[in-house]
């Protein structure tokens, strides 16, 4: 009885935490880079002292290849695959909890909230479920593919679709409260703050749109397509285009104040952490800029494409490239720590916990390393 009781006081305060659009609690990872923000970071209360080490505690296979960025919540770890699915695993050993078919790829990353998960599919729906359960609560539907991961605030649902546009829909209900027609493709994920969602499109824009009302604040063009989701920290927004270029914007001035020329397209969403900016790019690169300046502080080739999103723990930066290979480099130097291979590619982000951090790879296996 106690154990039930903490289990549901523990998803109470969890849906206070993400229906607030406050940071996500100390043992989870809800959403895509952690938090409506998409900084790639824990809670700092739930920074850990110990270091992960590379060592494989469990593995879960699924029959096709993973390109969804797991969740975790409620000791549980929920990610899409390419065989339709998206899957509830239990974060203590891989065992699976259910799944839910789509009738596509499910590419975007989950997010958690309350007791809902809402993800988008290939079929060009965005669905919401049961945390617990699997069963279907509602779903919506656009004019095509969502590979957008949704972003939850207020208890609303934003996310872009193949059809040009970007959605709010009520969390509750599933019923649309806006639609703002972007122009072309919306494949990058929103970032949330401040009653504001900013988000980029295949044009090279990056939008900023007011979250109640879906009426367009201010947008930024830049040299090519804007495929990743942007972070917030500071006051500024953070975010990489095909041009190669990674650029900084001061939100309140609506202006990109700086841009860092990394010599290939950037595919990888921007951490920010430890006043710096963290991202890779096609080349294998992963660079380290001062978040207020945009110089560099170091770069690291891992000698094949990184369009997996950086996170941090402590002072460990997790990656994954298409080398196949998941990396751990310390944070203040880009020095490797450590290496693993696997047999797919890694183009996905890193989910961080203060036990272990849950990748997944192309391969079709989800991995927890310790």
């Amino acid at each position: 009885m106690k154990s039930t009781i903490r289990t549901i006081a523990a998803a109470l305060a969890l849906a206070a935490l993400m229906l607030s659009g406050a940071d996500a609690s100390a043992e989870s990872w809800p959403t895509f880079r952690g938090n409506a923000q998409r900084t790639g970071t824990i809670a700092p209360a739930a920074q850990p002292a110990g270091a992960i080490s590379g060592q494989l505690v469990w593995q879960r296979s699924v029959p096709s290849g993973i390109q969804s960025s797991p969740a975790v919540a409620g000791g549980r770890i929920f990610f899409g695959c390419n065989d339709g699915n998206l899957y509830a695993v239990r974060e203590s050993d891989g065992g699976l909890a259910w799944r839910f078919n789509t009738n596509n790829w499910v590419t975007s990353s989950p997010a958690v909230a309350g007791d809902l998960v809402v993800f988008g599919s290939f079929d060009s729906k965005l669905y919401a479920v049961d945390a617990a359960t699997g069963e279907l609560r509602w779903q919506f539907t656009t004019h095509n593919m969502v590979a957008s991961s949704p972003a939850v605030a207020d208890g609303k649902a934003y996310f872009g679709s193949l059809d040009g546009s970007v959605y709010c829909v009520d969390m509750k209900t599933g019923w649309q409260k806006w639609s703002y027609k972007a122009g072309r493709e919306v494949y990058g994920s929103p970032s949330v703050d401040g009653g504001t969602v900013y988000i980029g499109n295949h044009d090279g824009k990056m939008m900023a749109i007011d979250a109640a009302t879906g009426k367009l604040k201010w947008r930024a063009i830049v040299g090519g397509p804007v495929v990743t989701a942007p972070a917030i920290a500071g006051g500024y927004l953070y975010f990489g285009s095909w041009d190669g270029k990674l650029y900084c914007a001061d939100i309140k001035n609506q202006a990109v104040i700086w841009r860092h020329d990394s010599g290939g397209a950037i595919e990888s969403s921007p951490l920010v952490a430890n006043g710096k900016v963290y991202f890779g790019n096609i080349k294998g690169r992963i660079t380290a800029l001062d978040a207020r300046s945009g110089r560099v502080a170091w770069q690291t080739e891992t000698g094949q494409t990184i369009a997996s999103s950086p996170s941090v723990r402590g002072n460990q930066i997790f990656f994954g490239n298409n080398a196949n290979e998941i990396y751990a480099l310390d944070a203040s130097s880009g020095a490797e720590l450590w290496k693993i291979t696997t047999s797919g590619f890694v183009t996905t982000a890193p989910a961080v916990t203060q036990a272990a951090i849950y990748v997944t790879g192309m391969d079709g296996i989800l991995r927890s390393i310790r």
